[in-house]
């Protein structure tokens, strides 16, 4: 496919993605952001206040594959669209929500602002679609660093956006989907503008041979590979992350702490992304996935044995971690494209991204969970050992195909 695109309209294409990326999640933070607090407000309590990010985590499983269904039928293209439609909807939803102070009409939106984010996510395999082998982590990597103008405009646009809301007579905290809806619909804009060539493209594939089966698929040993990076890189994320917050504030610091280790993670996550890209390219998927594993297990090893008050040292840590994390779910991603045929590859690339968002999910619900009952270190320890299985699967498959390629 990479062959008929010709470089005009790949660059056209990936320029679209990319501008579509930043702009959705600038709209997504936003809402993320301020959903515990609209939770906490309509609750009374603070006690259930992550259930609507949750579901959130949950829709973006769903929507991953019911989105991945309709790019392999119409295009990828076709398939964006709709997401950013929902999302835009979703984020309606949650104004009238919030001003109605309805808790469970608030967590269904949030739900289907989750299933239709998940477009933003499947972009990076649009943009890896635009290019050939020896270049497609590097497409993804840009792709993955379009988040970083999310992470810096969305918490920007909140104080804009509640002055926005106070004109309209609305809540206060509803202003953030405000953002949602215009980071979404132009989103919507700069696909329809930019991408009219990529869904043909797509969509011939999805329909030039005949799928084989998904199990058959899943025992290939590098989708395997891939699937187990992909979900350890965000399982283990998630798990460190969620409870450091609470971590730092048991030890009596407070949101400037806090503030400065979770801004150091995203910077890990997402600012190098462009490099990890072209290391995965040129040294290839699997010694990437490795090495992002080994920043992992280093990463909860040094937070583990690290108490709440030293800011210094688990600043050190997040930053690993988001590291870590960037250089497994770029390189696995990569390597799942790699490894699926073009027929099947939309409805694979699916299957696995809801897999890992449920593992996100469970991640999230299981880390409070340690931290109750054995403390940070525990908590840390258990991410460790997690992230040790991508390195037993790629040695278990080198055992039995010695030359297995290292993409």
């Amino acid at each position: 496919m990479e062959s008929a695109v010709s470089t005009r309209t790949r660059r056209a294409a990936m320029t679209a993605l990319f501008a579509s990326a930043g702009l959705s999640s600038t709209g997504y933070i936003a809402a993320i952001i301020v959903a515990p607090l609209i939770a906490e407000d309509l609750l009374g309590s603070a006690t259930l206040s992550g259930l609507p990010s949750a579901v959130t985590v949950i829709g973006m499983a769903i929507g991953s594959m019911m989105l991945s269904t309709r790019m392999a039928k119409r295009g990828r293209r076709s398939g964006l669209i709709l997401g950013y439609a929902v999302v835009a909807v979703a984020a309606v939803l949650a104004v009238v929500a919030t001003n109605l102070a309805s808790f469970s009409l608030f967590s269904i939106a949030m739900f289907a602002l989750g299933t239709g984010h998940s477009a933003n996510r499947l972009t990076r395999y649009a943009a890896a679609d635009l290019y050939e082998p020896a270049r497609r982590a590097s497409a993804i990597g840009w792709i993955i660093w379009a988040g970083t103008i999310g992470s810096i405009a969305g918490p920007a646009l909140l104080e804009p956006a509640r002055i926005i809301a106070t004109w309209f007579g609305t809540a206060e905290t509803s202003g953030a989907y405000l953002v949602t809806v215009a980071g979404a619909l132009s989103a919507v804009g700069v696909l329809c503008a930019k991408m009219p060539l990529l869904a043909s493209s797509n969509a011939s594939i999805a329909t030039a041979a005949r799928p084989a089966g998904l199990r058959r698929l899943l025992v290939m040993p590098d989708i395997q590979i891939a699937l187990v990076a992909l979900v350890i890189s965000q399982g283990v994320m998630v798990l460190l992350m969620t409870m450091t917050p609470v971590h730092i504030r048991s030890a009596g610091n407070g949101l400037g702490s806090i503030g400065l280790v979770i801004g150091a993670h995203a910077f890990g996550m997402y600012a190098t992304s462009p490099l990890t890209g072209m290391l995965s390219d040129r040294l290839g998927r699997v010694p990437v996935i490795l090495i992002g594993m080994a920043m992992l297990i280093g990463a909860a090893f040094v937070a583990g044995n690290t108490p709440g008050h030293a800011t210094a040292r688990l600043t050190v840590a997040l930053l690993l971690l988001g590291f870590g994390w960037n250089f497994g779910f770029i390189a696995g991603s990569a390597l799942l494209t790699d490894s699926v045929p073009d027929v099947d590859r939309i409805r694979v690339q699916g299957v696995v991204d809801s897999i890992t968002w449920i593992a996100g999910a469970a991640a999230s619900l299981g880390s409070g969970v340690l931290l109750a009952h054995g403390g940070f270190p525990v908590l840390s320890f258990v991410g460790a050992a997690f992230a040790t299985l991508p390195a037993l699967m790629i040695g278990r498959h080198r055992l039995h195909q010695p030359r297995i390629a290292s993409r």
